[in-house]
Formats: structure tokens, sequence, C-alpha cells
């Protein structure tokens, strides 16, 4: 069933990118659509973790500053960081397109299962491309957009060690306006297939999966300043469509987006696990054989056109 379930969604993603976007004009800093006045999300990185649905306007080019950060396992001292160098672009009406590079920073010691590690390297690449589908209007208070982001790694998330892997992201925004100019919402959902090395022996190649499901709200306080609230559930499988799971963990915490020129936003959210249960130690509370304790994001993103 999960693997109809998950084939179906890579069908419906793909069918999807097809049907044209909904009719609509240009959207502006305000949050409101120049054309018929019906609200809109505004077009920053507003959300934490979670993505917004805007795509920007033709011919906008962009660069961000990603940097997710996990700390925290049943014992000992864990420290992990990716950074992700985005530069991104417009070329067509509802069509957004990134190139990435990826840097990794660990730093482990006398975590049970996991070997002592204090590395800093190149991380890989990836490509990214998104397409806007549906347009909010005067009778529809969503946007939809999908997007597929394929990606090489060369260092493993958890271990910190030497590990070449091949995933792809698949990826659902929503967003909407709940009080125009005040109170807006988002949701993602993520499927992502991988092939990786064994960290062990590279010769072997294991196939895993995962999935990512977050909803956030946020308020903006002023013209520049947001805050908010976000909930992640983050699930790992073993095979490629979710054959078997291995853990999942719950995660909740506040959000703050603060815009700080019209071309500059800065991003950040910090979030703990509240929930989770792992597949090796069913009986504890937490999943911390796959997540871990604490993940948090700073992102900085500036337009530079």
């Amino acid at each position: 069933m999960r693997k109809a379930a998950a084939i179906a969604t890579i069908a419906v993603l793909f069918g999807l990118s097809a049907i044209p976007a909904q009719a609509a004009s240009k959207k502006q800093a305000t949050g409101t659509n120049e054309s018929n006045s019906v609200p809109e999300v505004p077009s920053d990185d507003i959300f934490g973790f979670t993505s917004p649905t805007d795509v920007g306007d033709v011919g906008d080019l962009g660069f961000a500053n990603e940097n997710d950060g996990r700390t925290g396992k049943r014992d000992g001292r864990y420290r992990a960081l990716d950074s992700k160098f985005e530069f991104s672009s417009t070329p067509a009406r509802d069509w957004w397109m990134a190139g990435s590079f990826f840097a990794a920073w660990d730093r482990i010691r006398n975590v049970t299962d996991l070997h002592a590690n204090s590395t800093s390297s190149f991380d890989g690449i990836s490509f990214e491309i998104e397409r806007l589908l549906v347009r909010r209007s005067a009778g529809n208070p969503f946007a939809v957009s999908l997007s597929v982001e394929p990606r090489w790694s060369r260092i493993d998330p958890v271990s910190g060690l030497r590990s070449t892997a091949y995933n792809a992201q698949f990826k659902i925004f929503v967003d909407a306006v709940v009080i125009p100019e005040k109170l807006y919402w988002a949701a993602n959902v993520y499927f992502t297939p991988q092939r990786a090395q064994n960290i062990i022996d590279r010769s072997i190649q294991l196939d895993s999966s995962s999935t990512f499901l977050s909803t956030a709200l946020t308020f903006q306080l002023s013209p520049s300043l947001f805050v908010g609230a976000e909930a992640r559930h983050l699930t790992s499988y073993n095979g490629l469509w979710l054959n078997e799971r291995m853990g999942y963990a719950f995660y909740v915490g506040p959000t703050m987006a603060w815009k700080i020129t019209d071309k500059i936003v800065f991003n950040t959210t910090w979030q703990p696990q509240i929930s989770g249960r792992s597949a090796i130690n069913p009986g504890l509370r937490y999943d911390l054989d796959n997540f871990e304790r604490t993940q948090f994001r700073v992102k900085l993103s500036l337009g530079l056109n």
C-alpha cells in the first residue's frame, strides 16, 4: 500500500505540472494582488523550514544561504550543520529554478554507534525547478506549487562520514492568507527516495526514503517583522518506496522573519523534538537514532536585481 501511495504521489506531481496556473497579476510587497486586490502571502521566506508558493517575477535573480543545524543524541556530544548556497532565477511566468552547492560541518564525540568525528567538507550539488500551479483569486484563497530537487551528496548526514548518495526531493507547497496583511498559513509535503553508499563498506549500496510534512502560521507585526510557529513531522524508511518505517520525529518551535530591506530577508527557527519513536529503540520516548533532539535554521536571502 505504501509503495502504491508513493507511486501515485509522483504521478500526481508530474501530472499536475502540466496544468496551467490560474490567471493573476504581479504580486506586490504589500501582500495584495495588483489587478483585483486579492490578498496575497508576502513573497519573502517567512515560515521557518516551510516554503511559500511564490516563484517571483520574470527576470528575478536571487541568492540564499541556508544553514540547517542539528544537535543532541542519546549520549555524548553531537553537533552538525548543513549549509546550502543557492543561486536562483525566475526565467518564465510561474517557473522558478535554482542551482546550489552544499557544505557540511560535523562535531561528534562519545555518541553510541557513531565514530568520533570533527570535519568540514564540501557536500555536493543540487538543481531545483518549481512550477506555480494554482494562483489565488477572489474565490480561491490558496496557492499551490510543485517542485523537484535532484541532489548528489558526498557526506552521510547522521555520521558525517564519506558516503556518496543520489536522491530527489519531490515537494508540494501550499499557502493562504488567513487575515489580510496580518496572519498567513503554509504547509509543505516532501517525499525523498535515496540511494547511498554504506559508510562502513562503500561498495554496498543502501536504499532509503523519507517524508517531511510541515505546517506553519506567521503573524505580521510590522511591514518588516513576522513571528509565528511551525510544526513538522519527519519519517525515515528503509527502501526507496517507504517499505519499512525506521522511525519518526515530531518537531515544534517558534519562527521569525525580518525583512531588513526590500531585497534582504533574514529567517530563523529553533525546534525541539517533542515526540518520536525509533524501530531500533521502540521503548524510548524520542527517535534519536534517525533524528536529533533539536533542529534549527538560519537563512539569509538576497535579491540580486
